[in-house]
């Protein structure tokens, strides 16, 4: 991990801590940190990740809550309206298949539930991580795995496309971040 890299997925965990409630399905949740660090605010905790190493150090750590290994683009979740909150912190922008993605948060989200995403704006990506990049602030190669950078606009097609309705949105560190939080309506049909 880079110099600045552990500091900034800090920043990231407290700016969505707020929107954190009820039983909290972690999509990228490594090695289980945001369960150690913001337990208190949560009912029950799982955790999916595709790197099996992450799981099974989650697994030793956490041994009170699920966690699974699961390629996100092409497998579901598994899941039917049981999470009050899902978690994509720094994780959306490494998707291929957004649709799949959509239709299965939709699905393991409850009546009313939430999506709470965070992801680099086009400005933090392409300008500021790039260059944080060659100065070795940064891993060199992160912002090259990114295979979507996203604005307000684009996260609000995600949502809509997924049956959510973008609540909230703000960006934050310098700019550089972005923080939306995806509303799940009571009425919603689910299966879209």
């Amino acid at each position: 991990m880079s110099l600045l890299s552990a500091y900034l997925a800090r920043r990231r965990q407290a700016m969505i801590a707020k929107h954190i409630r009820g039983d909290v399905l972690d999509i990228g949740c490594q090695q289980g940190q945001l369960r150690e660090r913001l337990a208190e605010r949560m009912g029950r905790y799982a955790g999916i990740d595709l790197q099996a190493a992450d799981i099974e150090e989650a697994r030793r750590n956490h041994p009170d809550c699920e966690f699974r290994v699961l390629d996100i683009d092409d497998e579901p979740l598994g899941y039917e309206a049981e999470f009050d909150t899902i978690i994509l912190c720094a994780v959306i922008e490494h998707i291929f298949n957004l649709k799949h993605l959509g239709r299965n948060i939709f699905r393991a989200l409850r009546p009313g539930g939430q999506v709470v995403l965070t992801t680099p704006t086009p400005f933090g990506n392409d300008v500021v991580h790039r260059l944080g990049a060659v100065l070795g602030l940064f891993s060199r190669d992160a912002a090259d795995d990114h295979i979507a950078i996203f604005n307000r606009a684009r996260i609000e097609i995600f949502a809509r496309e997924a049956g959510l309705v973008l609540a909230e949105y703000r960006r934050f560190q310098l700019e550089c971040n972005q923080i939306a939080i995806l509303k799940r309506p009571d009425s919603a049909v689910a299966g879209r």
